[in-house]
């Protein structure tokens, strides 16, 4: 990974590959059904998006570690965890219950599909420029 990072832990390319995956999703799924808009100030626009996505953001770190390890399965292969690890960063602690917020209940499929492309991307920037990428499981080789 390259070493400038942000305060939340990803960086710069990330980020920005965030971000563009966000914008590439489609209105109807995002809250209130409405695309983020260009704004002239870049600085409110990445604070609104990291409030917003603020699960996404959270696992992104450990995942990109998880799927650049484990080059032999797909990104496709780690939803099941990325859901989990979303579900734990929206439990909230109120009066001693924990709870998740219904409007982050709503929104975990985009944060996983969000997760899932931006992965995607990450991992083939990454492994791509070092031509280890491919598209099939590596076959396992026998010793002996």
């Amino acid at each position: 990974m390259q070493s400038t990072s942000s305060q939340h832990g990803l960086d710069l390319h990330t980020q920005r590959l965030l971000q563009e995956e966000w914008e590439r999703l489609p209105a109807s799924m995002k809250p209130g059904g409405k695309r983020t808009s260009q704004r002239d100030d870049m600085t409110s626009l990445r604070e609104s998006l990291s409030h917003e996505l603020s699960p996404v953001i959270a696992v992104l770190p450990g995942m990109i570690r998880l799927v650049c390890e484990c080059t032999d399965r797909p990104v496709e292969k780690f939803r099941s965890t990325i859901k989990r690890l979303i579900l734990e960063q929206l439990f909230m602690e109120i009066g001693g219950d924990s709870i998740v917020d219904t409007h982050h209940l709503v929104q975990v499929k985009l944060y996983v599909e969000l997760t899932v492309r931006v992965l995607i991307r990450v991992r083939q920037h990454d492994l791509g420029s070092r031509n280890e990428w491919a598209d099939m499981p590596v076959t396992p080789q026998m010793f002996g």
